[in-house]
């Protein structure tokens, strides 16, 4: 059973947890106040504050976790303004992780955050995953030889972690010395990073969640939860499946057998975001639409490929957010 000394909330001011309790009391009535003082105890890393990871980030925020590292390298465009929540007039041009968290110290002004505007590569992953994690770039290192089949699926992981945490009362991992209180949400878009930064997580032990495309897809109902191995109609996951497989050992996918069920032992307990809607490229949508001449529009720019539509991208980030939330205080996904 926890006891008061695991709860680092209650050596607050009195005053500050009164103010605290109020922001919060719609999360202690969803959660209950053990919940929300879990909440508090967790530390968060979300890797990528654009599309999916800026509404990430600000759920986590409303919902009372107490920490938050932010790591993005990138600067607001004006272009972001569709899909990105700190993307405004007044913002255009500054770094996405600073603006996104000064907004989310502002939601609850007692959130422990650090920014890190770094570009994550495949190259650097353990040096800066290190630095969000609070740990060393050899301890994380050390996790590459961890093998899979040692490494238990997201929920009895999340399940151990809190026992750990409230029942032994302990704060570090007896097989990686990491923090017990850190969990991972990756919203990156390099695939060789994106492949590395998941790797060495998932293999650290440490619960994560990471986010497919959103590109492309205006039917929010059709994003969904799932596994690695087995998420459908994705390609940004089934690349990561790919080089997962080629590159860091990963078991065959659903992809290559998609009739069969894949057992336990397939499986890659690593929880993604995906759609399983087709995506619609911009060249697709031209050839069925009245040209930029005959809607009398004079000068348009280059689209990109895949547009985005913050429907999508938002509930990507929210249903990411919520397994957090959900490992978080005990509740099952």
């Amino acid at each position: 059973m926890a006891s008061c000394s695991d709860f680092a909330f209650l050596q607050l001011p009195p005053s500050v947890q009164q103010e605290q309790l109020e922001r919060f009391k719609g999360i202690c009535a969803l959660y209950g106040f053990e919940g929300f003082l879990r909440l508090q105890n967790a530390h968060v890393v979300v890797l990528g504050n654009g599309g999916v990871g800026s509404w990430i980030a600000e759920s986590l925020c409303r919902t009372g976790v107490g920490a938050l590292t932010l790591l993005d390298f990138d600067t607001i465009e004006l272009s972001n303004s569709n899909r990105q929540l700190h993307t405004l007039s007044t913002t255009i041009g500054a770094s996405k992780a600073q603006t996104l968290g000064a907004r989310l110290c502002a939601i609850n002004p007692y959130l422990k955050l650090k920014t890190i505007e770094v570009q994550l590569t495949k190259d650097n992953v353990a040096q800066h995953l290190a630095q969000a994690l609070g740990t060393s770039p050899e301890a994380l290192r050390a996790c590459r030889a961890t093998p899979l089949e040692t490494i238990a699926e997201p929920q009895a992981l999340a399940q151990q972690r809190l026992r750990a945490l409230y029942e032994e009362h302990t704060t570090v991992c007896p097989k990686t010395g990491l923090p017990l209180n850190v969990y991972v949400a990756e919203a990156i878009d390099d695939l060789f990073a994106k492949a590395s930064a998941v790797d060495l997580l998932h293999r650290a032990h440490i619960p994560l969640v990471t986010s497919g495309g959103a590109g492309g897809r205006i039917d929010p109902s059709r994003v969904r939860l799932g596994d690695v191995s087995s998420a459908k109609g994705d390609q940004l996951i089934k690349r990561l499946r790919t080089e997962l497989r080629r590159n860091y050992g990963y078991p065959k996918g659903a992809d290559e057998a998609p009739k069969k069920a894949k057992p336990n032992s397939e499986r890659f307990n690593i929880w993604c975001s995906y759609s399983d809607e087709k995506p619609l490229r911009a060249h697709d949508r031209a050839l069925s639409d009245r040209t930029p001449d005959e809607l009398g529009l004079e000068t348009t720019p280059s689209l990109p490929a895949f547009g985005a539509s913050v429907t999508v991208t938002a509930t990507a980030g929210l249903l990411l957010a919520s397994v957090i939330i959900r490992w978080i205080v005990g509740e099952r996904v």
